[in-house]
């Protein structure tokens, strides 16, 4: 039996509205209204070395699925290599956060509930990507206020500094 309102779809693998957010590409395969806001499910992809800072979600629980490449996952207090078809999950409330240590890795995010804001942040953060091209590259670091705030009105709290390269 199906949620009244929702219709079934598929997509292309480059299909799905894509946003550049800080140096990667973030393309949504399903959003909250397509899934009766069960969830919501993000692509990430980006150049080697693209971070994200360490933040932690009021509401929403986040797991990541390594589809390809290699994804270096902050969990709380753990830092962890996960490789293509590995998996990360942190509830609501954890401290986390990625980053991106091979070439054409990509990573999916899988946020649950849906619609809530992720979404709304991933939009106003970026901007539209019109190819599926690697992102453009900045040396511009972003404005961690204009970062935090954004990040704060829709229930993401910034706590740290993207994770860098592993030292041995």
């Amino acid at each position: 039996m199906s949620a009244p309102g929702l219709q079934p779809y598929a997509l292309a693998p480059e299909a799905g509205e894509a946003l550049w957010v800080l140096g990667g590409r973030y393309t949504w395969k399903a959003k909250g209204q397509q899934t009766g806001g069960a969830y919501s499910l993000c692509e990430v992809a980006g150049p080697q070395g693209f971070a994200i800072p360490v933040h932690f979600h009021q509401l929403e629980h986040e797991g990541f699925y390594v589809a390809s490449g290699v994804v270096t996952l902050v969990l709380g207090e753990e830092r962890t290599t996960v490789s293509a078809g590995g998996f990360g999950f942190a509830p609501a409330e954890v401290p986390h956060s990625f980053r991106l240590e091979a070439p054409d890795t990509r990573l999916l995010l899988l946020i649950t509930p849906g619609a809530h804001g992720h979404e709304g942040m991933f939009a106003e953060l970026g901007r539209p990507a019109e190819d599926h091209a690697a992102p453009p590259q900045s040396e511009e670091a972003p404005d961690m206020d204009l970062l935090v705030g954004i990040a704060a009105r829709h229930g993401t709290r910034i706590v740290g500094p993207p994770p860098g390269p592993e030292v041995s």
